[in-house]
């Protein structure tokens, strides 16, 4: 079975994946769609991408903009792995990747009497820092120790002129397969591999790469030409020799092995050439410090061929060992970088990780010391059965009580990806209850709050308790703003827009407005410039929010002045052809 991914590349939300499953995938502005994108020239429901019984295809939905495939506009086509699709402003890199079946690679590393190679030259990899082989670190092989040599290795001449463009041109390839963003490391051995079976070529070919676990080379990935493309299909087995494999990672030089007719492989048990195999090339996969793995090449002939001409041509030269050493440098230079890249973002994850839980254990320290007091006031006045200094007590534990609520609310919200669920609602009603929850809060502070309700929309289509979090948030973050100011003032409005396609609410308030140099991380998580007070969660939750219901929020600035944030999203007008539950948005 086939899932895929489409990872934004250019465009609001870049570096956003989704996961696509066998459902139909909905893509578009409207936030019934499983690809929701906030591309203001994209359509609600722009196109679609759907299984078929020969893969995936892409759909338009009758867009204003229409949609487009690799740069040309389509109206149904299939659409396949590496693929780049643009909805409006929105540039997406589909990927197929192959889900289900384990059967093991057709690879097998045999040694012993069965492993009859003959090496016949060998070659150096390309000038440079020379990582740490086998034999240096004191890795016993059957190959011997690295003074062991026996044949002659073959010094590097100078390139032809094609052989150089050549070279350039595979390097250059291997750079594009291992710079994709969403590439994993079976996906660039995979590209690395058909680039060299290409340019050297060979028939078919294999990566083996060191096991963390145990210290051996592993098959990992398995390509052919020809019949032998799929590994799942393929029945024969590809033998690759233990010594060869042995003296690649001990010696860190590429090797080229004998053609099948002028060695012993003709005669005995189960030879090479009874396997199909003539001619092969190994060379090693060179990181920044030690050996990852090898890189192997054979070609394959038909035996009764061979026996019947005696003199099959071969093909695996000099020149392509040579080629096969330098894409297995570039190789090893490139899984180095994207394992460096992933320990870095490793990294990064758990820094943020820490950096979430000191501050959501700061906040929730400063409300569990609000708790204690109280509950310390409630016990004296217990004890002295004084009714006065009980109910201070529970007013200041109540109060810390809905601190805990929003805290936890806002965490959840924040932290899941979600649709909408949508219903019918008075926004008037949603917009009063807010102002109700926070006339006492209001109130403490000395602030004017109030609301200004239309009579359009009386009733809209979105999430009721999704909206009223984001209101909660933001009206709150307005008391706060202007708390300790004379004529302290906070309004809630309500409306349609003049187009008469998006329902907003207004929240303005009178105070000194955000600094400029606040502005570009006004929504950003944990940033605050409340100090103690705020968790730096309100006004992130309340943007997620609205995003999630196609909108957005809208910030007029006045330093000094106040500031006016317009909380926005659609009417919704159209439903969708079907449900899409083909897709969910998953961290990059």
């Amino acid at each position: 079975m086939a899932t895929a991914t489409l990872l934004i590349v250019e465009g609001t939300g870049q570096g956003t994946r989704f996961q696509i499953g066998r459902r139909r995938a909905g893509i578009g502005r409207g936030a019934d769609n499983a690809v929701r994108l906030p591309d203001s020239e994209a359509s609600r429901f722009h196109a679609a991408l759907e299984w078929a019984e020969t893969g995936f295809v892409l759909s338009d939905l009758g867009s204003v903009n229409g949609t487009f495939l690799n740069g040309a506009q389509i109206d149904r086509q299939r659409i396949v792995d590496g693929d780049q699709l643009q909805v409006g402003q929105t540039v997406l890199l589909f990927r197929v990747v192959g889900v289900g079946s384990s059967k093991p690679l057709p690879v097998d590393l045999v040694s012993g009497a069965e492993d009859r190679s003959s090496i016949v030259s060998a070659i150096d990899p390309p000038e440079g820092r020379r990582p740490v082989t086998a034999a240096e670190a004191g890795t016993e092989t059957s190959a011997g120790s690295s003074e062991e040599r026996p044949f002659e290795s073959v010094g590097v001449s100078e390139s032809t002129e094609a052989e150089a463009l050549a070279s350039l041109a595979a390097l250059y390839r291997i750079s594009e397969e291992v710079a994709d963003p969403t590439a994993t490391l079976e996906t660039i051995l995979q590209g690395i591999l058909d680039v060299a079976l290409e340019v050297v070529s060979a028939d078919r070919g294999c990566v083996l790469m060191v096991s963390r676990e145990s210290g051996l080379p592993v098959p990992r990935v398995y390509r052919g030409r020809g019949h032998m493309r799929d590994s799942r299909s393929c029945d024969d087995t590809m033998p690759v020799p233990r010594s060869i494999v042995d003296v690649v990672m001990m010696q860190g030089h590429g090797v080229r092995t004998s053609d099948a007719q002028h060695d012993n492989r003709f005669s005995g048990g189960r030879s090479i050439l009874q396997a199909g195999v003539r001619e092969a090339v190994c060379a090693p996969l060179v990181g920044r410090q030690t050996v990852l793995g090898v890189i192997y090449l054979d070609t394959t002939t038909d035996v009764a061929d061979v026996m019947k001409t005696r003199s099959p041509a071969g093909r695996l030269t000099e020149e392509s060992l040579r080629l096969l050493v330098a894409i297995g440098r570039h190789a090893g230079l490139a899984i180095d970088g994207q394992r460096s890249q992933q320990a870095l973002v490793k990294a990064e994850r758990l820094a943020a990780v820490g950096q979430a839980i000191a501050t959501l254990s700061h906040h929730i320290k400063n409300i569990l010391q609000g708790v204690r007091g109280g509950s310390y006031l409630i016990n004296l006045g217990l004890k002295d059965h004084d009714e006065q200094l009980i109910e201070k007590g529970w007013g200041i534990v109540d109060r810390n009580q809905g601190r805990i609520y929003d805290l936890v609310m806002d965490m959840l919200t924040y932290s899941t990806d979600r649709l909408p669920a949508w219903k019918r609602a008075d926004v008037n009603g949603i917009v009063t209850d807010v102002c109700e929850l926070l006339q006492a809060r209001a109130g403490e502070t000395h602030v004017c709050l109030q609301c200004e309700l239309s009579e359009r929309p009386r009733e809209v289509d979105c999430d009721p308790e999704g909206i009223h979090r984001a209101v909660l948030n933001v009206v709150v973050n307005a008391i706060d703003a202007v708390e300790g100011r004379p004529g302290a003032k906070v309004s809630v409005t309500t409306g349609i827009d003049s187009s008469a396609e998006w329902a907003f609410i207004d929240v303005e308030d009178n105070g000194t407005g955000v600094p400029e140099n606040e502005m570009p991380q006004l929504f950003a998580i944990f940033e605050s410039s409340k100090g103690a007070r705020g968790t730096g969660l309100g006004l992130a939750v309340s943007h997620k929010i609205i995003g999630e219901h196609g909108g957005e929020i809208q910030v007029e600035n006045s330093p000094g002045a106040g500031c006016r944030f317009r909380l926005t999203w659609p009417l919704r007008t159209a439903e969708p052809e079907e449900p899409d539950e083909g897709a969910v948005a998953i961290e990059s």
